[in-house]
């Protein structure tokens, strides 16, 4: 009755799970952070991918009737391919990141979820240094 929740399962409600990670910047210390993460499925990926591929095949044909004809319709195809690949490679997506800048401090954030990369790239607000965030997963 009295046991406190365990905070990874309380946190897999909330869009992913809880996972520890690293903040680095070259020539400083290493900062322990924590990083939520979403892991994606087969079938979500393959849905999301055929929509960005659907609307790059519907779109393409639309806008090839705006003179020159060959480069606007070849561009929706293109970008519709991109943006496939890009959403079947999204195997994991990363929502929060709690912890601060190795070189000034400062807490660093996400502005939106994106897909997870190794190493993640992340920017400090206050100092503007480009950081590379490591999940273990």
């Amino acid at each position: 009755m009295g046991e406190t929740p365990d905070p990874v399962s309380s946190d897999a409600s909330a869009a992913g799970i809880l996972v520890p990670a690293r903040i680095t910047l070259f020539g400083f210390d290493v900062v322990p952070a924590n990083a939520r993460i979403e892991a994606r499925s087969t079938g979500w990926r393959a849905r999301r991918a055929s929509i960005a591929l659907a609307a790059g095949l519907i779109v393409a044909p639309a806008v090839g009737l705006v003179p020159p004809h060959a480069p606007w319709a070849v561009a929706a195809l293109g970008m519709g391919l991109v943006m496939a690949r890009k959403r079947w490679a999204e195997v994991h997506t990363l929502h929060l990141v709690d912890g601060a800048c190795p070189r000034c401090g400062e807490s660093v954030s996400l502005s939106r979820p994106a897909r997870l990369r190794h190493p993640h790239p992340i920017s400090c607000p206050s100092c503007r240094y480009e950081l590379a965030l490591s999940v273990d997963l």
